[in-house]
């Protein structure tokens, strides 16, 4: 074999070695949604508290954080930790999809946090599915106060 034939060999496979360490060198991160149900009793206490430990929570694992606020305090359809209601914490964020297991895993050990949900909302805007959180107003008509019944 001639001395060329390796050399060219070698040159084939240096460019796909390039690409592959681009390739991982390069961060893929989505958009996601969290939903938290966090304990009540901390999150009336101190709302910028509650809202605060969530984007830490998140950070801490390489997150960017694109919002994060209280959305709603409910009552839970069942007890969780012996709490009847819950605070509800809304996050948007950006993640390595290979960190989300991470955060999982430090939502389950956090004892404020009762339950979370995460959802990967690639390709929707995120104005069009934050916009459904607002608060709606909603203007009441005002009814008459007499029935006119026609007569027959």
């Amino acid at each position: 074999m001639p001395a060329n034939a390796g050399a060219s060999a070698e040159m084939g496979k240096q460019p796909a070695t390039e690409q592959i360490e681009e390739a991982m060198a390069e961060e893929i991160t989505r958009l996601y949604e969290g939903l938290f149900i966090v304990d009540p009793a901390f999150a009336n206490k101190d709302e910028a508290g509650a809202v605060a430990m969530i984007q830490g929570l998140l950070e801490k694992h390489g997150a960017t954080v694109i919002r994060c606020e209280k959305w709603a305090e409910q009552k839970l359809a069942y007890e969780i930790r012996k709490n009847k209601r819950g605070a509800y914490m809304l996050a948007a964020f950006k993640v390595d999809p290979l960190k989300v297991s991470e955060i999982e895993l430090e939502c389950r050990l956090t004892e404020r946090i009762m339950r979370y949900l995460l959802v990967n909302r690639n390709g929707i805007p995120l104005e069009k599915w934050f916009k459904k959180y607002e608060p709606v107003k909603q203007e009441r008509r005002d009814r008459p106060t007499e029935i006119v019944v026609p007569q027959m």
